[in-house]
C-alpha cells in the first residue's frame, strides 16, 4: 500500500461494504460504492493510485468509478500542491449531494416523463382512431396513464417541497 494511505480498519472495511452493497441497489457498480467508501473514510484526498491499491482494482476501474462519483456530485477532485496526479475526495454533506443530483438529474428527468407521456397519449389515440388497437385496450391503457399522469404530477409538486428540506 503506498505511503500516502493508511490502512483501513474493520470499521473502514465494513463502511465499504455498506457504501458498495447500496450502491449495487441503485444499479451503480460495486466498486463504485467501495470508493466512494474509501473517500469518505480518508482523512486526506487519495488519487487514482491510492484508490486502486486500498481496493485491489485497476487503474481503470478507479478512474472509471471517480468519473460516475463526479457525475453524481457525491466526490470533488481537488489538487495537491507540488503534484501532477489527481487527487479526490468524498462529499459528505448529504444535502449537497441531495441538493446536486435534483438539479442535474431527477428535476430534467421529471421533466422530459412529461413530455414522453403526452406523446404516448396522443399516439394511442391515433392508434384507437386507425383501429391498431381495441376500444378495450386503449380505455385501459388511457387509465393507466392517467394514473401515471397523476402520480407525476403530485411529485413535481412535492419535490420543489422535498427541495426546500435540502
Amino acid at each position: 500500500m503506498p505511503d500516502s494511505v493508511d490502512p483501513l480498519g474493520p470499521a473502514q472495511l465494513e463502511l465499504l461494504e455498506l457504501a458498495a452493497r447500496l450502491f449495487q441497489r441503485l444499479g451503480l457498480p460495486r466498486s463504485t460504492g467501495q470508493i466512494y467508501g474509501t473517500l469518505f473514510s480518508s482523512p486526506r484526498p487519495l488519487s487514482l493510485d491510492d484508490i486502486a491499491e486500498v481496493l485491489s482494482i485497476s487503474k481503470t476501474s478507479a478512474s472509471t468509478g471517480t468519473r460516475q462519483l463526479v457525475t453524481l456530485h457525491m466526490i470533488r477532485q481537488v489538487w495537491q500542491p507540488g503534484e501532477r496526479k489527481d487527487f479526490f475526495e468524498a462529499r459528505t454533506d448529504l444535502r449537497e449531494v441531495l441538493r446536486a443530483n435534483y438539479h442535474s438529474f431527477v428535476k430534467p428527468r421529471l421533466d422530459q416523463v412529461e413530455k414522453s407521456l403526452g406523446g404516448v397519449s396522443a399516439r394511442l389515440k391515433e392508434d384507437l382512431s386507425e383501429g391498431r388497437v381495441s376500444r378495450e385496450a386503449h380505455a385501459v391503457t388511457q387509465a393507466r396513464l392517467e394514473r401515471l399522469g397523476e402520480m407525476h404530477r403530485t411529485l413535481k409538486r412535492l419535490l420543489p417541497l422535498a427541495e426546500k428540506l435540502f
